[in-house]
């Protein structure tokens, strides 16, 4: 039984090989020279046999044809590439165009900051809009300058005007029913000390001293002083113990 990895053609081997015939060889060859003789006598052109000529011939035209058309279709190394066909990108789609980013919508406006600088007891507030801020005004004068009150939607805004300049230095927010009332008010320049503004005020039923300390910056509100004078009665009294040693 034949190995089905052993190759068709290996069966050969096991065939004997056959011996040659004299006489059919010396049959074959005689027949071959009358065949020979008698076309030699039908052709009267002598020149080679062009029996198997014919068929070489045109399969040497098909493959000559064939060559010439690859040369004339296959593109030059050297010519521009056509969009599209350049194989390293074949078969690739093309990502859409991203659209325009949009630009940032510009920040708010910053909200108006008060004129000057706003002192006092309590924490600065936020101005109400510009229509709605002065509900009404009154100017007290006093030695040199002028403190302007001013009515707001929830208390009273104060201002310090002096050489045609005013400052915004105290703003104070009053209960439902609670009124404010301006007392007195003056300058006082200590020696080797900056320039302080006293300013007594009601609130209710309570009369209380406020001190503010004047500087390029504005005016601030000076806790330590304002607890030695809070109680004094008069203008005299406030400026014995502001000069009184501590």
């Amino acid at each position: 039984m034949t190995s089905r990895t052993s190759h068709p053609l290996d069966l050969l081997r096991q065939l004997s090989t056959p011996e040659p015939d004299p006489a059919r060889m010396q049959a074959t060859i005689a027949a071959a020279r009358a065949r020979f003789a008698d076309d030699g006598a039908r052709c009267p052109v002598s020149g080679p046999r062009r029996d198997g000529w014919p068929m070489w011939m045109a399969a040497a035209a098909v493959s000559l044809a064939a060559i010439a058309v690859v040369a004339v279709l296959m593109p030059s190394p050297d010519a521009p590439q056509l969009a599209g066909r350049d194989p390293a990108t074949r078969g690739e789609e093309r990502e859409p165009a991203a659209p325009p980013r949009r630009l940032a919508e510009p920040p708010p406006a910053p909200t108006a900051e008060p004129p000057g600088i706003i002192m006092g007891a309590r924490p600065p507030q936020a101005l109400p809009p510009a229509n709605a801020e002065l509900l009404a005004a009154a100017r007290h004068d006093f030695d040199g300058f002028q403190i302007i009150e001013r009515d707001t939607a929830d208390g009273v805004a104060l201002s310090l005007l002096r050489g045609g300049t005013e400052t915004a230095f105290d703003r104070r927010s009053l209960d439902p029913g609670i009124g404010f009332e301006l007392l007195d008010a003056f300058l006082l320049a200590p020696a080797d000390a900056p320039e302080l503004l006293l300013l007594q005020s009601r609130i209710g039923d309570a009369t209380n001293w406020d001190v503010f300390t004047v500087g390029p910056g504005g005016l601030r509100l000076s806790g330590e002083l304002s607890r030695r004078v809070h109680d004094a009665p008069d203008r005299a009294a406030a400026t014995r113990r502001l000069s009184a040693p501590e």
